[in-house]
């Protein structure tokens, strides 16, 4: 018989006299194929070969309860919504799903790859000496690979004590959002850094992204002062000698970077970047469990099952910037396979596991997808949308930035929307316009406080109802509060955009009124008396209620706006 998979040692022999002890019960693919079963769910035999590992025939599966992590992500809404497809929570998977793990040079495949195929076979063939998990004949071995092309000295451009202060400012705004990091093993770990005790290239990237953000937030630094240290983390991560050997590091500084290129850059960059960050996720078996991968070595599996909150939390805030700059951005998202969070721990004065409860509600983007079943997910993800906690104004903008998303798919699919689901985007809209004045009088400016403020403008003017434009006075003056602080290129390109919407808007319905005018005729020149007093019932004539369109035709032809 082989040996399994992570075994890589001998068996030491029994000494005589010795009854082999069996398993009170077997798995059914190990009694199928009369193997030895330790008993266990996965069994030993059925992680190392990757088979089914189950006890019955029929498959059946027990229903995951529901977990306190589970309490705090979503609790009984007050309108029971539809339940909407989750990710999975099992903490068990299908061992055909298992993956091999390299903890040393943390390299995860699936146990059907080719890499892990030649040491597969010398299992199978028991042979004493296994190929070594390698990527044998990967390729033709004509060039070499280049070495390490980045020569700045980052530790001599700023010092420790400046480091430490920016780290506080990371720890007090971006942290409690995006929560992946132990902050206090970061300041042990930048202590010995810049005291002569290397750290590693990971580490440099790492708090480059942190020092990047902090002073975008803060200004301590001047703006070319910052720039190069974000270059410095672009060149960190995208050399050829460090980006070979991924790390969890390495995941963190490309979420750091995608926080930054989201803030700061265009949308297609910033997608690419949330979709190389899930990459390296999967790279680093971040989205999988301890117990559902084969670990080639056990000599990291203590501290792997110790970093598990940090591994899974890292996991969980790279997921949800790539599913909200996919579904903002209409892109489709990086899925890397069922996502487990069970270990999560959570934090006081920490809202990731908020942000996430509201990632979780999205349903998948399939435009192939039945048009009825698809408006009916939509639907209830708005409703879901609506009924998730928040508990800081920048996840309570992300939401009403969702609700706009799931509404510019269902004004698509459908152009009558119910009042119900108008009234829901509305007023996720209006919670967010005091959110967004509070960060930014906080100087605190996250992109959401503008896009989001921005689309609230389109989505109302494209809804076009009394009621809808009510709102457009509130949501005008909280763009020019913002445009007004900000005093950017972009702030003003955006507020300019809005007014020329809402021109757009006044004029379609004069040229409305004039339509109307016509069919009413002109009155008779002579009875000046009488024109004036039809001119004074004119001019009182509620026009807004009077023109509003019937819900089939109630859309501006903004659509190219809303898509950008």
């Amino acid at each position: 018989m082989a040996t399994p998979l992570h075994n890589t040692g001998g068996s030491p022999s029994p000494p005589a006299g010795y009854m082999r002890q069996r398993s009170r019960r077997a798995c059914f693919p190990c009694r199928q194929r009369k193997r030895k079963c330790d008993g266990r769910l996965p069994c030993l035999t059925c992680t190392g070969y990757g088979y089914e590992c189950r006890y019955s025939d029929d498959g059946e599966r027990k229903i995951p309860k529901r977990t306190a992590l589970d309490d705090v992500l979503m609790p009984e809404p007050v309108h029971k919504a539809p339940r909407l497809p989750q990710p999975s929570t099992h903490s068990k998977v299908k061992s055909a799903h298992h993956g091999i793990l390299d903890p040393n040079k943390w390299r995860y495949m699936s146990s059907d790859s080719a890499i892990a195929f030649p040491r597969v076979v010398g299992l199978d063939l028991q042979s004493a000496n296994p190929p070594r998990l390698h990527s044998f004949a990967y390729n033709t071995g004509l060039r070499s690979e280049p070495g390490c092309t980045v020569k700045f000295q980052f530790v001599d451009l700023i010092a420790w004590t400046q480091v430490r202060e920016l780290i506080d400012i990371y720890a007090s705004t971006i942290h409690p959002i995006f929560g992946f990091l132990d902050v206090e093993r970061l300041y042990r770990r930048c202590e010995d850094h810049w005291n002569g005790k290397s750290q590693g290239p990971g580490l440099e990237a790492l708090i480059s992204g942190i020092i990047g953000l902090a002073s975008l937030f803060s200004g301590l630094l001047a703006t070319d002062v910052e720039m190069r240290i974000v270059l410095h983390a672009k060149e960190l991560l995208e050399d050829p000698s460090h980006s070979r050997f991924p790390s969890i590091e390495q995941v963190g500084a490309w979420i750091l970077r995608t926080i930054y290129i989201r803030a700061t850059s265009r949308p297609h960059v910033s997608w690419l970047s949330s979709c190389t960050t899930m990459h390296l996720v999967e790279a680093t078996s971040l989205h999988r469990e301890m117990d559902q991968v084969v670990l080639m070595s056990d000599s990291r599996q203590g501290y792997l099952q110790e970093q598990s909150d940090v591994r899974e939390r890292t996991a969980m805030i790279a997921h949800c910037l790539n599913a909200i700059i996919s579904y903002d951005y209409g892109r489709s998202a990086v899925y890397i396979g069922p996502l487990s969070f069970n270990k999560i721990v959570p934090r006081d004065g920490d809202f990731s596991l908020h942000l996430y409860g509201l990632v979780r509600g999205l349903p998948r983007d399939d435009i192939h997808a039945d048009p009825t079943a698809r408006k009916s997910e939509l639907i209830a993800a708005l409703n879901y949308l609506l009924d998730a906690p928040t508990g800081h104004d920048f996840v309570t903008i992300t939401r009403a930035e969702l609700c706009f998303c799931v509404y510019r798919r269902l004004r698509l699919l459908d152009n009558g929307l119910k009042q119900e689901q108008i009234e829901q985007v509305i007023a996720a809209g209006t919670a967010a316009l005091p959110a967004a004045r509070r960060l930014m009088a906080s100087n605190h400016p996250w992109w959401n406080v503008m896009s989001t403020i921005f689309q609230f403008v389109c989505v109302l003017l494209a809804i076009d109802t009394t009621e809808s434009i009510a709102s457009v006075p509130d949501v005008m003056e909280t763009l020019e509060i913002i445009t007004t602080r900000l005093d950017t290129h972009l702030a003003k390109e955006a507020a300019h955009t809005a007014r020329i919407l809402v021109c757009a808007s006044l004029e379609k319905k004069r040229k409305g009124i004039a339509i109307l005018e016509r069919i009413a005729g002109t009155p008779d020149v002579g009875d000046d008396a009488s024109n004036a007093e039809k001119r004074w019932m004119f001019d009182e004539t509620d026009w807004d209620s009077f023109l509003q369109p019937p819900p089939a035709t109630q859309f501006l032809d903004i659509d190219f706006h809303l898509q950008m």
